[in-house]
């Protein structure tokens, strides 16, 4: 996949940095609320709370079942794999490691590229 740990590594601190308005206060009220010394979060950790506030529960829960039912089908290799990055990101209890999700990404692809 195209994860170069850019995101992984600084992703959290760099989405904040964008933040503006109502997003910029949800996030202080969260980093308030959590403990002192708490770790950072990770991207998936910050990903999930993010989605959780700002995208519907119904509109995620059809996004995590397209990603379920994803196929490569007549897409090319790039085009899977851009919709499965973009799916991925509502299926992380789907996905609970980077194996899974490399297993899964191949399972998606059509037969005769999986040989």
């Amino acid at each position: 996949m195209r994860n170069l740990g850019i995101v992984k590594t600084n992703g959290v601190n760099f989405a904040v940095f964008q933040m503006t308005g109502s997003v910029k206060r949800w996030w202080g009220d969260y980093v308030l609320t959590r403990p002192a010394g708490s770790p950072s979060l990770t991207w998936d950790q910050f990903s999930q709370l993010f989605l959780e506030k700002f995208i519907p529960f119904t509109l995620r829960e059809e996004y995590r079942r397209q990603f379920e039912l994803l196929q490569q089908g007549g897409m090319f290799v790039t085009q899977y794999e851009t919709r499965f990055v973009d799916l991925a990101r509502h299926a992380i209890i789907l996905l609970p490691t980077e194996r899974e999700k490399v297993r899964r990404f191949i399972d998606g692809l059509t037969f005769s590229i999986r040989l």
